[in-house]
């Protein structure tokens, strides 16, 4: 009862309604493009919350030992500047994409924040923020297709 009450559940419920808003624009932008299957798309969308979610809970160690032993020469440095920048053009050309991204990332950066200060550490972190973000996806997902029968 303890790892209930120590749940930051006002951020958890943040990330809940974030990703349920992302899962209901997937589902409604199925319905007008009707050469995409949905199941698909819904596979996608799932598997992006979990790539946030790994990226949010993986420890900084481990980052850094990833990128401290790419940016050891200068032209594997320049590669990522020039990599960096064309990363950037394509963030202004789809800025509408990007900041629905961003605000997932930044709902589950506040809940993996709020975690870190419970002292959830490492996978806890994780499978705390995959279980929400993920239940939060599939309410937007059922809630819209629910919505679509019931409003066409």
């Amino acid at each position: 009862m303890t790892v209930v009450k120590k749940l930051p559940w006002s951020s958890l419920l943040l990330l809940v309604a974030t990703n349920s808003v992302f899962g209901w624009l997937i589902a409604a932008s199925e319905l007008n493009d009707d050469a995409a299957t949905p199941w698909f798309l819904w596979v996608m969308g799932a598997f992006y919350i979990l790539l946030i979610a790994l990226a949010l809970a993986a420890p900084l160690t481990l980052i850094q030992t990833l990128y401290g032993g790419w940016l050891k020469s200068d032209t594997r440095a320049l590669i990522s500047v020039i990599f960096g920048a064309f990363v950037a053009v394509l963030i202004l050309c789809w800025i509408n994409i990007f900041i629905r991204i961003l605000v997932l990332v930044s709902a589950g950066a506040l809940v993996r924040l709020d975690l870190q200060v419970a002292d959830y550490r490492g996978w806890e972190a994780f499978g705390i923020l995959a279980v929400f973000s993920l239940s939060g996806y599939c309410v937007g997902i059922v809630g819209q297709q629910l919505l679509s029968g019931f409003f066409p």
